[in-house]
């Protein structure tokens, strides 16, 4: 007789059994239980995932709308109008209060309000005489932007009242050339929401430094206007406060020990020599630079943090 041994992999169902009756074997296939195939449930219209979407939508939603109302600048009131000018009265004191313009004024002469000079040490009895700034480094100028009449037809006409440059301070001292301004920066020359603009503040500096060309009497003409302009944004400069820019004159760009180009020297062999120079790109025309006066500029923040640094050049013969 042969023994059926068991199956080593208990696991796997056999495909056949084996029973013993009356000293005979059997073979029989076990009885497999037919599958039913059970009907999926019919999904209803409605699914609630579309539910969780319009909700994460809404609160999306409802989250930028009040990040935009609360980053947003304020209300700001018409220039001109009474909120407006009530307003003013109180940057006016609140800059009057700042410690840079009580110092510079404690030590300056108001073009303005003082009077002149007629006897002192120095000067005759006649009746030509010298003004008191003559014995102070510094001078008060009445600094005014938006109120010049050459300021009413161009951009600063737009840039007034407490949304604009609301009111100014300026100083002017002779013997350094240097010019120390405090500013006020509304929230109307914003760009993002509570930082100033870059072309706002490219603006008030060539305003302030077209006034140093032009000097404390006069009025601002193209030829004050600065030729380049370069200006770099080292922080953030946030509306709705107080800036103070610093501008001082600088020497010329071209020192008198550079030495000038050789005009006899072989221009580099091109490809393209048969083109005039103006045309040909790869030759370096050869001129004389005109000389030029540099005008340096920063604006801080009333705590002293440096904000921008700018950079004009002018034409000694525009001056």
């Amino acid at each position: 007789m042969f023994r059926i041994r068991p199956s080593r992999h208990r696991y796997r169902l056999p495909l056949t059994q084996c029973t013993r009756a009356d000293g005979a074997y059997v073979f029989s296939r076990p009885y497999v239980r037919p599958q039913q195939h059970l009907k999926l449930p019919q999904q209803s219209g409605f699914r609630w995932s579309y539910l969780w979407y319009a909700s994460i939508l809404a609160l999306g939603i409802t989250t930028g709308l009040g990040a935009r109302h609360f980053a947003g600048p304020l209300g700001l009131p018409l220039p001109g109008s009474r909120e407006d000018g009530l307003i003013l009265e109180s940057l006016e004191r609140d800059v009057d209060s700042l410690e840079i313009v009580q110092s510079l004024r404690s030590q300056s002469y108001n073009l303005s309000t003082d009077t002149s000079l007629r006897s002192g040490p120095g000067l005759g009895g006649g009746g030509s005489g010298r003004k008191i700034s003559a014995y102070k480094d510094w001078l008060e100028l009445d600094f005014n932007l938006v109120k010049e009449e050459e300021a009413k037809q161009g951009i600063l006409g737009v840039m007034s009242g407490t949304r604009g440059l609301g009111v100014q301070r300026a100083f002017w001292n002779e013997s350094a050339q240097e010019m120390v301004a405090v500013v006020w920066i509304g929230g109307g020359l914003s760009g993002w929401p509570g930082v100033a603009h870059g072309g706002a503040i490219a603006t008030i500096f060539e305003e302030v430094m077209a006034r140093m060309a032009r000097g404390p009497d006069g009025r601002v003409k193209p030829s004050h206007r600065p030729d380049h302009l370069a200006i770099t944004y080292a922080k953030p400069t946030y509306s709705l406060d107080f800036y103070i820019l610093r501008a001082s004159f600088k020497e010329s760009e071209r020192s008198e020990s550079e030495t000038p180009p050789n005009p006899e020297a072989e221009p580099t062999k091109s490809w393209l020599s048969w083109l005039s120079p103006r045309k040909d790109l790869t030759k370096t025309e050869t001129s004389m630079r005109e000389p030029s006066r540099i005008i340096i500029g920063t604006l801080e923040s009333v705590k002293g943090d440096l904000c921008v640094r700018a950079k004009g050049t002018f034409s000694v013969h525009q001056q």
